[in-house]
């Protein structure tokens, strides 16, 4: 049998073995196309992986950035003491600040539990309502609110935004201005001791009349002298103690008019009681003014029956100059309380203020907008406090007569347009319509340039902070009758009638009874007032009441040569740092490091020293550009340095600056008659202190 045809055997034909050759092929081409598709996929794969790593390492970046610019605005916020609090809309604690941990006595495990379950010594009912408005209602809210520790905050509530502008809670803030609140109190208390004085005092009569001659106030002495009590003659005429030959003549008028010419008019003459029996009296008649009140005061004493004139008229001249005296010193000693409590508070809102504007020009975070906003509203609230600050000492040195003005042609409306430019953030933030008109073309007075912006500025912010949401101010700037006038009409909360005699009053706040939503110490529009009287000019307050608004009409007196003055400055520019050698003192390390870091970042060459004696070790071992200094230091401070500096002939000439919370008239005139040949009063800008750097250069080169 032919093996071929055996059973079983497979039998192929020629052209089933070419059909089945070119089969195989075909399967072996698409094994070789699939696996050239699978050498393509891996390929691309590794590429997507590389692609991969290198997003994961920008993405690393990114956050290490974030992480890096959080601890940044972390270090800042805690570096301030202020204490904050952010909860969410079940006021739920999300974050807190070391200060906040100490008042709300918050630990770690804190977080998530309701603030309203905490024990905390604030004296702050209002807290859960106040945030519950922020987030619901987008409401900001001021008050000041006291601790049983004696210590006092302005609590401040605002919403708590997130990305996207979603208002995920609230953020509470507790400013300490417990020292505020004492410089406040001891002023009181000054003012109460001097009244309590004149009042009780029983040999003496002090009668305080206006300037139409009503009894304003009436002591215990002149009940004895003249029999009337207090309340049957206040409100009614001086005249009333004068015998009827003297009111027919017009006497009580007379010793007005001369009071006011001369400063003082001494009398000596019969009066009558009010038993009709005549008393014979020796006093003295002088102009008073304190705050809104403008009048006379009497001190007379019953010299009936007594030989000799000049005895009685002795006692009575050296009680007036007892009281003057006793005036004067309580005057010397609240203002140097002032200056005290000014550098005290100055020097940590300099920090404050330098650490913010160093965190705005670091480059990893210069893009960063919610860094920035929170570094902008630091700024905002550290210039806010500095201007209270600056504003008390003003307002003294306004009631001891030592406010010096220095007069010059000034264009209005080029300060007023400043102004509303600089106002127009806070406007906007707070929902407020703010215009102007009238301020197109140049008005001219002499006066002082610094206090007229001062003015502006004061009645500007005033008619912002009481103005709610949706509401209008309105400035319009005029020329009447040889004075330029300034209309500031806002649709804000109003005055009440009762209380419009006393809006320009020290201290006064409309609210009373501990209710300060609104903050401020009631001083701004009192200083305008006086500012303006300086200038020879008025303030008048009109509203026809509470919820309808409010007038203000200042007006200032030409009396300016034509607009030719100086040329307005031009900011100068931050590179005139580079490469410049700085010797900065000053005995706060923190400070001296945050100024030393900012300066070296506009390219300044910096050598920090902490106290006024390495400072002049120092400038035997290198030569400096410049000298930033302190003044309040221990052991040496800074006059005793630069005095040093300047009578060593290698840094005789050296421009020297004094950056210091002493921000007095005296004070600036003492640091240049030490031998300074600038002063900053801090919180210094970084714009301000390269301007001062700049005139002192220039002014060592001429």
């Amino acid at each position: 049998m032919n093996p071929s045809t055996q059973p079983g055997s497979l039998i192929i034909s020629s052209s089933d073995s070419k059909a089945l050759n070119e089969e195989l092929q075909a399967i072996n081409g698409e094994l070789r196309s699939t696996g050239e598709g699978l050498e393509a996929g891996k390929e691309e794969l590794q590429s997507v992986n590389e692609e991969l790593v290198t997003v994961n390492i920008a993405l690393a970046d990114t956050v290490a950035e974030t992480v890096d610019a959080n601890d940044e605005l972390q270090d800042l916020i805690t570096s301030t003491g202020i204490a904050t609090v952010a909860v969410d809309r079940e006021l739920r604690i999300k974050r807190y600040t070391p200060r906040a941990a100490e008042l709300f006595r918050l630990s770690a495990s804190d977080i998530g539990r309701s603030l309203l379950h905490l024990r905390h010594g604030l004296d702050y009912p209002d807290m859960a309502a106040d945030a519950r408005a922020a987030f619901n209602e987008f409401k900001l809210t001021e008050r000041e609110i006291g601790s049983d520790r004696g210590e006092w905050f302005i609590a401040r509530v605002l919403p708590y935004r997130r990305a996207g502008d979603h208002i995920d809670g609230a953020v509470i803030t507790l400013i300490d201005i417990t020292v505020r609140r004492a410089a406040e109190t001891a002023t009181r208390s000054s003012e109460e001791r001097l009244w309590l004085a004149a009042v009780t005092t029983d040999d003496y009569a002090i009668i305080v009349q206006d300037m139409d001659g009503l009894v304003v106030m009436w002591n215990g002495g002149a009940q004895r002298i003249f029999g009337y009590l207090e309340s049957e003659v206040r409100g009614k005429p001086i005249d009333l103690i004068f015998l009827p030959d003297d009111r027919d003549a017009h006497v009580p008028q007379m010793e007005r008019q001369r009071a006011t010419q001369a400063g003082r008019a001494e009398d000596e003459r019969w009066h009558v009681r009010s038993d009709g029996v005549e008393v014979f009296c020796s006093g003295v008649t002088t102009p008073v003014e304190s705050g809104s009140f403008r009048g006379f005061a009497t001190i007379s004493r019953d010299v009936t029956g007594k030989t000799g004139v000049e005895s009685p008229q002795q006692l009575t001249l050296a009680l007036e100059r007892a009281i003057r005296t006793q005036a004067e010193a309580a005057n010397r000693v609240k203002d140097e309380f002032f200056s005290v409590l000014s550098h005290e508070l100055k020097n940590p809102l300099n920090l404050i203020h330098v650490k913010a504007e160093l965190l705005t020009r670091t480059p990893e975070v210069r893009d960063n907008a919610i860094v920035q906003d929170a570094a902008d509203a630091i700024q905002r609230a550290v210039a806010g406090q500095a201007k209270i600050i600056d504003d008390l000492l003003d307002l003294s040195r306004v009631r001891t007569g030592k406010l010096a003005l220095r007069f010059s042609p000034v264009d209005v409306t080029s300060m007023l347009r400043a102004v509303v430019q600089a106002s127009t953030a806070d406007a906007v933030s707070g929902g407020i319509d703010l215009s102007m008109t009238g301020a197109d073309a140049a008005m001219m007075i002499y006066a002082d340039a610094e206090r007229v912006e001062q003015m502006i500025w004061n009645l500007v912010r005033n008619a912002l902070k009481f103005t709610p949401r949706g509401g209008r101010v309105q400035l319009a700037i005029s020329q009447l009758a040889g004075s330029v006038c300034l209309d500031v009409t806002d649709t804000g909360q109003g005055i009440a009638p009762d209380f419009l005699p006393r809006i320009f009053e020290m201290f006064s706040q409309a609210d009373g009874g501990g209710r300060r939503d609104r903050g401020g110490l009631g001083i701004g529009l009192s200083l305008v007032k006086q500012l303006a009287e300086l200038h020879g000019g008025r303030i008048e307050a009109e509203s026809a009441g509470l919820g309808q608004g409010a007038r203000f009409r200042l007006w200032l007196p030409e009396n300016a040569p034509s607009p030719r003055g100086e040329a307005p400055r031009e900011l100068v520019d931050p590179s005139i740092l580079t490469g410049l050698r700085v010797l900065l003192v000053d005995d706060s390390v923190e400070a001296l490091e945050a100024f030393r870091t900012l300066l070296e970042m506009e390219g300044a060459h910096v050598r920090a020293e902490p106290s006024a004696e390495q400072a002049l070790v120092a400038t035997t071992q290198q030569e400096f550009d410049v000298v930033l200094s302190d003044i309040g230091m221990p052991t040496m401070n800074g006059y005793e340095m630069i005095r040093q500096m300047r009578i060593t002939p290698r840094t005789a000439r050296i421009p020297a600056l004094a950056l210091t919370g002493f921000g007095r008239e005296q004070d600036v005139k003492k640091a240049l008659d030490a031998g300074f040949d600038g002063h900053l009063s801090k919180p210094v800008s970084l714009h301000a202190l390269v301007a001062a750097i700049d005139r002192s250069l220039h002014k060592s080169f001429s």
